[in-house]
């Protein structure tokens, strides 16, 4: 009797793997790229990395869920549908509050303790003290903070901006001279590319202004974008609303703040010789307006609630609750939306779709124009490529939609695959093709037109579509039977994953001074911190309760069948 074939789809088992550890290599990345919030900014800037940032960002998380549709579908058919919510619960929910209590702490602990960030001896203040201190502008608490071990050149955790920038959009005078005295620089580089005289002159702090200008700061200084300090007291009333709203920051009345940007204006332009004339805004069109009222809605305050050990509110939609966890809230909602509709398709007995409308190029005619509409929201809160992410409790419905999106197409690729046998062979199967024309046209128009919604959508949702379907296919040819390296870190990838972002925090911060070149300390704190992780799975996770808990159980030899049923996520 022949053994009977292997239920397990080890290509998109190694895929959804890969997909996974790419964040490892898209986060490690973050340190070396001027402009993008992160906590640790290497002296040594890799700016060629933000290419790599953002063609894996672009497909990543699409694909990542475009595969677990596929293995939710599997799930749900092979043992049915309370059984597939009760293992999303144990190997989707329970590690998610596991982590929130565990990892995402020590996360925000290792942001706020770097390495010899205390002076020898001295006790040491934490990042969130020193926060707290400039936000309530209590200068004389900022001075003995720092003198007690205080980092002056540290970040605010929550919002990624250094503590002298904090202090001059609060806009008070001591606190912000307490940091230049005790080391701050009065140029420095913020997560989004801009200065603390950038800031000051956002918020209208004239007197920080003048002391940030004694101090050296460079008024001739562009931000990401080109925009000078001057440039930031041009801000519309939309968009300073919604900065001062996202960054829970009061500012003056808005005649108060007028005239405050005015003088600071003046005093900007007599340096740089800048135009100090307002710009003339053109009308809005439908898409603009429809933006702005959405986005107002995200932000609005009906969503800001007290956190608790947390001095502020926090937004359930537009907050940084989850972190990097944020994929298994989307993934426990995604699991529940596909019970219900799935209970809605066995009760009105739909049938499958044709199989050439999931399979073949046909595929692009109804996936791209749904995924454009969500696409067309992204970038709201800051212009950027790809999409967005949502962190808060509550996932922002446009984040939703757009994943939803490319989960449902996994699943009716599953039910397709089920009912034909072969289909997504079909899928990728000339994966150099979609391969080419994502990298070589998709993407390059992409970040051309990425500060502009309605030019840049559709080329962003067609590469996520081609490099999703080009990785089908490629693994479909790389992996087309089982292999042990392969299964190994399919099994470890989820742990990786969760585990690797304190890990690799430490190892940037360790290496942020070194004198060698960003990319090859890119390099080594991505290999060495892949090492460790791998250590630890197989020392601590893989045949213990927590690898049980994460993957199920490991045992060495298990016949292929049982070890498929057993491994489905």
């Amino acid at each position: 009797m022949s053994p009977p074939a292997d239920p397990r789809r080890h290509d998109l088992d190694a895929l959804r793997a890969v997909a996974m550890l790419l964040g490892i290599l898209l986060h490690a990345s973050l340190a070396y790229v001027p402009g993008i919030p992160w906590p640790v900014q290497d002296t040594q800037p890799a700016p060629g990395l933000g290419l790599l940032f953002l063609a894996i960002h672009g497909f990543r998380m699409p694909l990542f869920f475009l595969v677990s549709g596929f293995f939710t579908a599997m799930l749900w058919q092979r043992r049915g549908p309370m059984a597939m919510l009760a293992q999303r619960y144990k190997r989707v929910f329970v590690p998610l509050v596991l982590g929130f209590c565990t990892l995402l702490p020590l996360f925000d602990w290792v942001i706020t303790h770097p390495p010899g960030s205390a002076a020898a001896g001295a006790p040491t203040v934490s990042a969130s003290s020193l926060t707290t201190l400039i936000r309530t502008r209590d200068a004389a608490g900022v001075a003995a903070a720092l003198a007690a071990g205080a980092d002056a050149t540290g970040i605010d955790a929550e919002f990624r901006i250094p503590m002298i920038t904090l202090a001059a959009l609060v806009g008070d005078v001591d606190s912000t001279r307490a940091l230049l005295d005790a080391g701050a620089d009065p140029n420095a580089i913020g997560s989004d590319g801009n200065t603390p005289l950038h800031a000051a002159a956002f918020a209208g702090r004239l007197p920080v202004v003048e002391l940030l200008l004694d101090a050296g700061a460079d008024p001739q200084r562009r931000g990401p974008a080109g925009s000078s300090p001057l440039d930031s007291t041009k801000a519309d009333a939309g968009t300073t609303a919604l900065i001062a709203g996202l960054l829970q920051l009061e500012l003056a009345s808005p005649e108060t703040l007028r005239t405050d940007r005015d003088a600071i204006r003046a005093l900007l332009a007599s340096r740089t010789g800048e135009s100090t004339a307002m710009p003339v805004p053109p009308p809005p069109d439908l898409l603009t307006r429809a933006r702005d009222a959405y986005r107002e809605w995200l932000i609005s305050p009906q969503f800001f609630v007290p956190m608790p050990l947390d001095p502020s509110p926090q937004s359930l939609l537009t907050g940084m609750t989850l972190n990097y966890l944020w994929f298994l809230m989307f993934l426990c909602w995604l699991a529940v939306g596909f019970a219900a509709v799935a209970a809605l398709a066995t009760s009105l007995r739909l049938p499958s779709p044709p199989g050439w409308l999931v399979t073949s190029p046909a595929a692009l005619l109804w996936t791209v124009p749904l995924t454009l509409l969500p696409q067309l929201f992204m970038g709201l809160l800051s212009p950027g490529f790809g999409p967005d992410t949502s962190a808060g409790l509550l996932p922002q419905p446009h984040v939703l939609a757009y994943y939803a999106i490319f989960f449902g197409y996994g699943a009716l690729l599953f039910l397709v695959e089920n009912g034909a046998g072969t289909a997504t062979e079909s899928v990728g199967r000339r994966w150099l093709v979609p391969l080419l024309v994502a990298l070589l046209i998709c993407f390059p128009v992409s970040v051309a037109t990425m500060q502009f919604p309605a030019a840049g959508a559709l080329p962003q949702v067609l590469y996520a579509w081609l490099m999703s379907f080009a990785a089908i296919g490629f693994f479909r040819w790389l992996v087309p039977a089982e292999s042990r390296m392969w299964r190994y870190l399919s099994d470890s990838a989820y742990w990786l994953y969760l585990a690797h972002m304190p890990l690799l925090i430490v190892l940037q911060q360790t290496s942020r001074g070194w004198p060698l070149p960003g990319v090859l300390k890119f390099l080594l704190v991505t290999m060495l911190a892949t090492a460790i992780l791998l250590a630890s799975y197989q020392l601590l996770v893989r045949h213990t309760p927590l690898g049980l808990l994460l993957n199920g159980p490991r045992p060495r030899h298990l016949p292929a069948r049982r070890a498929a049923i057993r491994s489905v996520s």
